[in-house]
Order: C-alpha cells, then structure tokens, then sequence
C-alpha cells in the first residue's frame, strides 16, 4: 500500500482561522479534528500526509481543519493548546477531546 497522497489528489483538508472557525469547526454538522500547529514545527510538517489520508479515509463522517496557532493565538490559548502540534476533536460545538 502506497502511504503518500500523490500530488496531483487536492487538499481534503480545510484551512481555518479566526475569521471562519465558528462556521468551520463549531457548527459544522460532523465532528471535526483540529490540528494546532506552527510553521516552524518539524513534527507539524511531518504530519500532514497523515492528517490528509485521514480526510479522505473518513470524508463524510469527520472533518479535518488546520490551524496555524502562529496566526491565530488567541484560538489556541482559548483552547489551551501551548506544544504543536497539537490535535483536538470538537464535537457538536464543544472541545470533545484535547490534546490527542
């Protein structure tokens, strides 16, 4: 089985920010994971193929989202997030489980 997405597959997995993560992660329909993360984080960078394999494998039944906790501090201290990264899952509007 070929672990990589090949490049010419499109990002499943949504971009937000303080601007759309009430729309994006707190009224969205399924339960969405949440990937805090840095642009100067190895292990972030490490864990994108895998978070987007996660969104296709369970697209329909659970949201991925990334959000770059360097723009957006006050989202990530609002939840408690302080190391990257870091992975939450929400759940009909509520933090459901912290720090994955």
């Amino acid at each position: 089985m070929n672990s990589t997405i090949p490049n010419e597959h499109p990002m499943v997995t949504v971009k937000a920010d303080a601007s759309n993560f009430t729309e994006e992660v707190l009224k969205s329909a399924e339960p969405v994971l949440v990937n805090f993360s840095t642009e100067a984080c190895p292990a972030c960078e490490m864990s994108a193929p895998i978070l987007e394999q996660i969104a296709t494998a369970l697209a329909g039944k659970v949201k991925v989202v990334n959000l770059n906790a360097d723009e957006n501090p006050e989202l990530a201290a609002k939840y408690g997030v302080s190391s990257f990264p870091t992975l939450s899952i929400f759940k009909d509007g509520e933090l459901a489980v912290a720090d994955i």
